[in-house]
């Protein structure tokens, strides 16, 4: 779903908006905020009471204009990405490609050191 707020020449407040979300959507996600625009991801909730809220909020929330859209396969693939990036801190086996040589077990006359096998 995508709002563009009515105030093109200010920076226009969203927070009534977004607090309007929380409250009537809960568990809705804010994916997207530029300028005067949002986007949210709503689950759980029918067309009919989406349709209902925005047309009777519109007004005082100064709702310009809103979209309401089904997810896309390219939005649960950027998603996925996203989320697959956000991934990149968990630690390395000390054998995987792109593990740092610092994490290589040190030869101790000769022989290796036993390390406990890491979880993937």
């Amino acid at each position: 779903m995508k709002i563009k707020s009515l105030r093109d020449d200010l920076l226009p407040d969203l927070n009534p908006v977004e607090q309007f979300f929380q409250g009537n959507f809960p568990g809705s996600v804010q994916r997207e905020r530029h300028y005067n625009m949002l986007q949210f991801q709503v689950s759980s909730s029918s067309l009919a009471r989406i349709f209902q809220l925005l047309l009777s909020h519109k007004d005082s929330l100064l709702i310009e204009e809103y979209s309401v859209t089904q997810t896309t396969l390219d939005q649960v693939f950027v998603n996925f990405a996203k989320q697959q990036t956000e991934i990149h801190d968990l630690p390395l086996h000390p054998r995987a490609a792109g593990a740092s040589r610092q994490a290589q077990p040190e030869r101790n006359s000769g022989q290796l050191e036993a390390q406990e096998p890491v979880p993937i």
